[in-house]
């Protein structure tokens, strides 16, 4: 998969080469962008003050994560060290569900514009 490193022009394209400009240019990659980020950015947040919660808790207020919770041996602390293993996984499949809903149709739709665009450039026609 070489592409040339000719420049801004459009010299040294090959047939059907992927237009990259247009690729970022174009509605579809813009969307996709868009709601990656409405999703990532949030997710990341919370998951960070998730875990700096637990780190400061467990630095500033011993005792309360000292606690016991529910029954005899199980501390708040030992809780919330759990939670983050939770917490990761139940991230890691609201982020592949939304992956495969949203975020896979939106990059096949971006990559196809691409492709099109770049034989357009060249004089071909573009697949539909």
């Amino acid at each position: 998969m070489t592409q040339p490193h000719e420049g801004a022009g459009d010299e040294g394209r090959a047939k059907g080469e992927i237009d990259w400009v247009a690729a970022e240019r174009s509605p579809e990659f813009k969307e996709l962008i868009a709601k990656r980020r409405s999703f990532v950015v949030p997710a990341t947040a919370f998951f960070l003050i998730w875990y700096s919660g637990f780190v400061l808790l467990s630095g500033y207020a011993p005792d309360f994560m000292g606690e016991k919770f529910l029954f005899d041996g199980l501390t708040v602390g030992y809780v919330f060290a759990l939670s983050q293993f939770v917490m990761t996984w139940v991230l890691a499949v609201v982020y592949v569900r939304r992956a495969d809903r949203v975020f896979d149709p939106l990059s096949r739709k971006a990559a196809q514009t691409a492709v099109d665009a770049g034989k357009r450039r060249a004089g071909e026609e573009p697949t539909r």
